[in-house]
């Protein structure tokens, strides 16, 4: 693991000498430069079609990867804004139990939403594992440390309130570390005796991305995310954490959101550096750039998703394919749950 890091660094530092991206705003012959996307049909994109490619097998077994493009009818500032603020759990659909913004540095009454259904199975999932953790049992993505505190915690109390009180604290220990070192701060989760790292489970689903690197390193570089992962962002981040359903399973996540503008048009990019189960760790990057056609104007979004999941790691060929399919369907949910909430609104 400490051979990939150092080449996984090496490699990421080498993308940082290359040329930066055009801050010209003509955003189809940008999209050409670094996506799978070589030709757009603009009507069809202003008319609402959600283009999507699955991204190419790659050699990390942990990883997959897709690209979407669609339209938005407002200003890439009004995209970016509406982004931070769109609230996903009023579309049921998506499964999202809880979702909020942390402050910075965070505080206990962030996770005040936290709350366990007790009749809902993926959360009966939850709590089973939770129940179930000791230091020497981790099927959920712990430390010993970790196991061990969640293990005393519950065993004072193993009422549902006490069980999500006790995920709150795991997860305010764990956002603290990472508002303080970034992602040098993110710590590993430990399965059957090794040490597996979210930034390396990130650096190593983009080592395999040369173009895109190539188009987003100035963001990258900024957010830590090109180098050793060791220094703090030079870029404040929206901090944020979810509650929702992955795979039939409860699931908790911390994550964080970074914008550049660059020109006249933004990049995000959108990482997930801790989740208790069903994955290890998640990037979106996205490029928003205004766009014109006649009396229409608005913004194309591209969006590059980037997940590591262990359940990958046994998956070849046709089978990982399947999981790509998948993978765009569900993004292309949130997509239009996020255009029905903007047409809604007054």
């Amino acid at each position: 693991m400490k051979q990939l890091s150092i080449f996984l660094i090496m490699w990421l530092c080498g993308a940082v000498a290359a040329p930066a991206p055009s801050h010209a705003s003509d955003p189809l012959e940008n999209l050409k430069k670094f996506s799978d996307f070589q030709k757009i049909d603009v009507k069809r994109l202003l008319e609402g079609e959600i283009f999507s490619q699955r991204g190419p097998l790659m050699n990390f077994p942990n990883g997959i990867s897709t690209q979407i493009c669609f339209f938005v009818p407002l200003s890439p500032e009004a995209v970016f804004r509406l982004q931070q603020s769109w609230d996903p759990t009023r579309c049921a659909s998506l499964k999202i139990y809880a979702s909020s913004g942390l402050s910075s540095p965070c505080q206990p009454r962030d996770f005040k939403k936290l709350h366990l259904d007790p009749g809902s199975r993926p959360v009966k999932w939850l709590v089973e594992k939770t129940l179930a953790t000791t230091s020497g049992k981790l099927e959920l993505n712990l430390t010993s440390s970790d196991a061990r505190e969640l293990s005393a915690c519950v065993s004072k109390d193993s009422s549902l309130n006490s069980i999500g009180s006790c995920w709150s604290k795991l997860l305010l220990t764990r956002a603290t570390a990472f508002q303080l070192k970034g992602l040098g701060g993110v710590l590993p989760y430990e399965a059957e005796g090794d040490f597996l790292y979210p930034s390396v489970q990130l650096r190593s689903m983009l080592q395999e991305q040369g173009k895109i690197i190539q188009e987003f390193a100035p963001l990258l570089q900024k957010t830590g995310m090109l180098g050793n992962g060791a220094e703090v962002s030079s870029l404040q981040p929206l901090y944020n954490w979810s509650f929702f359903e992955a795979n039939h399973h409860a699931t908790l996540n911390l994550g964080a959101v970074y914008q550049l503008a660059v020109g006249d048009h933004y990049q995000l990019l959108d990482i997930d550096y801790y989740a208790s189960s069903t994955y290890y760790a998640a990037a979106t990057l996205y490029e928003i750039w205004p766009i014109r056609d006649g009396k229409k104007t608005g913004s194309l979004v591209w969006r590059g998703d980037f997940l590591a999941a262990p359940m990958l790691r046994y998956t070849k060929g046709i089978e990982r394919l399947a999981y790509g399919v998948i993978m765009i369907q569900e993004i292309k949910k949130v997509i239009r749950c996020f255009l029905d909430d903007i047409r809604t609104k007054p």
